[in-house]
């Protein structure tokens, strides 16, 4: 592979492998917000359904969430969607893990002439993808 072919190569790899931990970041960061506010509504159902007292869950959603609690009618389709964005993001987890597993595959697989700078990209392209791998949630 030419020196030319080998940058090019070199900068796709980096590109894809930013723009995959980007995704697979931002979806880790909203789940765990998500997760919290599920956590926190949870132990709220719970100690409201323990001392018969709803007006539990009308404090923790001015906490939470400044406006009001939705209706049944609303509660279900605010469930929906957030049932398909979870869809979603778990999709764009999925797609980002099995990229940056072709990335670190690609970059384990190329052949780096005698220099140690090329050596040490490859590398760093491996320890990225493996570090972008770790489940984080």
């Amino acid at each position: 592979m030419s020196e030319a072919n080998w940058e090019e190569e070199r900068e796709k790899l980096l590109e894809s492998l930013r723009k995959a931990n980007q995704v697979a970041a931002e979806s880790q960061a909203e789940a765990a917000v998500y997760w919290e506010l599920l956590e926190d509504w949870d132990e709220a159902a719970k100690r409201a359904r323990e001392q018969k007292d709803f007006s539990l869950l009308q404090r923790i959603n001015r906490r939470m969430i400044p406006f009001y609690l939705p209706n049944k009618e609303e509660g279900k389709l605010w469930g929906k969607l957030f049932f398909k964005a979870y869809m979603r993001d778990a999709r764009w987890l999925g797609q980002a893990k099995q990229a940056l597993e072709r990335i670190k595959v690609d970059a384990e697989n190329l052949s780096v002439e005698d220099s140690e700078a090329n050596k040490k990209l490859k590398q760093s392209i491996i320890k990225t993808a493996e570090e972008g791998l770790i489940e984080r949630i």
